[in-house]
């Protein structure tokens, strides 16, 4: 399967509200060239798949794949299908960790080039998730938050309050994109422009 055809299959197959990012985090993945990249949600698995597509290092797909209050709540058929779409791909990068994100905190140690947070999005959660994970976060790393548009959850007002330098896509319910690397935040402006929050 050719990645424009992989593409095409998450498209198909894996609908989500996040397959707006999905051009964005491929070309996120080719510029960075990252070693490891950190998914934390995986739900049906559109964004895993998407980091993961042009098959470049390694992607931990995090997520107890129970659901919570903002998506509603799972059963392991999601996990089965997660599995299922990731060996039709043949996304031999993935790698699928069953536990919560706390859980995998405990023994976690590899430096992270990128890190989605798209868990829970309660205000404690969401600012707990950023806290934790961002001090394994490489210098000129990158923290992608999804849902930064949507008014009745707090990402957005977490993201608001985030001091490091940031821009945010208005699709797909948003989109924040936190980095000390100025150079990637310009780029992303002129390459994203339409899609670009003026407000940062």
């Amino acid at each position: 399967m050719t990645i424009q055809e992989k593409c095409n299959y998450i498209k198909e197959f894996v609908p989500s509200v996040w397959s707006g990012h999905s051009k964005f985090a491929d070309w996120l993945m080719r510029y960075k060239n990252p070693s490891v990249m950190v998914d934390l949600g995986v739900d049906s698995g559109c964004s895993t798949f998407s980091f993961a597509v042009c098959g470049i290092g390694t992607v931990y797909g995090i997520d107890w794949f129970r659901g919570d209050p903002n998506t509603g709540y799972r059963d392991e058929k999601t996990k089965i299908e997660v599995m299922k779409h990731i060996n039709v791909l043949d996304l031999f990068n993935v790698n699928i960790m069953h536990m919560s994100f706390d859980d995998a905190l405990r023994d976690w140690t590899l430096p992270i080039d990128i890190l989605h947070i798209d868990g829970y999005h309660a205000y404690d959660a969401v600012s707990h998730d950023y806290r934790e994970w961002t001090k394994f976060l490489k210098p000129n790393g990158v923290v992608l938050l999804h849902d930064t548009c949507t008014e009745w959850l707090s990402v957005k007002e977490w993201f608001h309050e985030i001091q490091e330098p940031k821009l945010n896509f208005t699709n797909s319910y948003g989109l924040g994109v936190v980095s000390k690397d100025i150079e990637l935040l310009q780029t992303i402006r002129n390459n994203f422009a339409p899609l670009m929050d003026s407000r940062y």
